[in-house]
């Protein structure tokens, strides 16, 4: 059976995983309004999708084997389908915040199952190809998100968009849970037995999910803060948010760059920790308020661009920094522990910085903050042999 039809579905699940990041984000005037919710009490419920993932990651990762893979990313779509329609629902702000919780509980399942099952059904030479495509989820279903529900807010109100919600989780959910879906032979990774599950993952794949929760720190915090950053410099909102959303989807592009990198095994190291050396001498220029906003918007471009290829080649390496076929899930719980902490981190952090010091001070946080994760990343290629693929006797090549 050819293995492109499930990569795309559970690709599709993350999509639709990732746009309830750009949902709320598009909703938040609307909802703000209706429900009485303040600002900083919205920033709040929109950052809950990452609660679950940021506490339960690494639980995740290792008892979602047990349950099924495949079962439980399809149960993670209806339980995206149930928040959303929860969040139709909600008439005060508790409400609202038990939708989210609901939501995310199905992110975190999501982005756990689903680069597993993208992992095992690619064929083993493209296996880095199909998990640099799931590296782009985030971007494009953010992009996704906010404008689809925005568009139909538009046409109707904000409850009556949620229903996309519904409608697309309960789809993806019958499709991954049919018993005639795509690949539904192969639902992933068999489950491990009651020793593996006691493994304990390797000293560079903890250095490796470390660096990664710190480049999503200042990834996050950087666009979290654009769009006030931009407004400040001069820009109407619409162009601040169109300017947000292209320097999101810079990720996508340098998500290309890591695949041609991958053919290159010998320089990926180098290039993993490059990346992050280069956006950390940019961090500076995309925060330095006073300059010409357009200038601010193309640093803040270049800086998810050239850092997207550390973030592409992290999930591309994944399974070697893993060390075997039954640790995957483990490591993939791990990789969305610390990045999820890091995006529930990177905005107030950043934006204390910003009130406490100025835009500047931010700038050469998250300078500093890129150099200590590139440290981490150099620390788990040393550590992990630069993560060469093993040869046919099993030794690093």
């Amino acid at each position: 059976m050819r293995p492109w039809p499930s990569i795309v579905l559970f690709y599709l699940c993350g999509v639709f995983a990732a746009a309830q990041l750009g949902k709320l984000a598009a909703l938040a005037p609307l909802i703000s309004r209706d429900l009485q919710i303040g600002l900083a009490a919205m920033a709040a419920l929109t950052a809950l999708l990452e609660v679950c993932g940021a506490v339960l990651g690494g639980a995740a990762g290792r008892h979602l084997p047990r349950f099924g893979m495949r079962r439980a990313l399809g149960f993670a779509m209806l339980g995206l389908a149930l928040g959303g329609a929860g969040s139709a629902l909600a008439h005060n702000a508790p409400m609202a915040v038990a939708a989210r919780l609901c939501e995310s509980l199905g992110y975190l399942i999501t982005v756990v199952a689903a680069p597993v099952l993208v992992a095992t059904a690619a064929p083993p030479r493209r296996q880095a190809a199909a998990l640099l495509l799931w590296s782009t989820f985030v971007p494009v279903g953010m992009a996704f998100g906010a404008s689809a529900y925005a568009f139909l807010a538009g046409l109707s109100s904000w409850r009556w968009a949620q229903g996309l919600s519904v409608l697309c989780g309960v789809a993806l959910g019958l499709c991954l849970l049919g018993r005639h879906a795509p690949g539904s032979m192969h639902a992933g990774p068999a489950p491990p037995s009651a020793g593996s599950t006691r493994q304990r993952t390797g000293a560079a794949l903890w250095l490796l999910v470390a660096a990664f929760g710190v480049y999503v720190i200042t990834q996050v915090g950087l666009l979290a803060l654009l769009p006030t950053l931009l407004t400040e410099a001069g820009l109407s909102i619409s162009e601040a948010g169109t300017w947000t959303a292209v320097a999101a989807l810079a990720n996508v592009p340098a998500s290309a760059v890591a695949a041609g990198l991958m053919r290159r095994r010998s320089i990926v190291a180098h290039a993993l920790v490059l990346s992050l050396l280069v956006s950390a001498a940019l961090f500076p220029l995309a925060y330095q308020l006073g300059a010409a906003p357009i200038r601010l918007a193309m640093a803040a471009l270049l800086v998810n661009f050239v850092s997207g290829v550390f973030g592409s080649l992290v999930f591309a390496l994944l399974p070697t920094a893993a060390g075997s076929a039954d640790r995957l899930s483990l490591a993939s719980g791990r990789l969305t522990q610390f990045g999820a902490s890091g995006a529930l981190l990177g905005p107030p952090l950043i934006g204390f910085i910003v009130e406490r010091w100025s835009w500047h001070t931010a700038g050469v946080a998250s300078l500093a903050l890129s150099l200590l994760a590139a440290s981490l990343a150099w620390a788990a290629c040393v550590s992990g042999r630069g993560f060469m693929p093993p040869n046919a006797h099993g030794k690093r090549v």
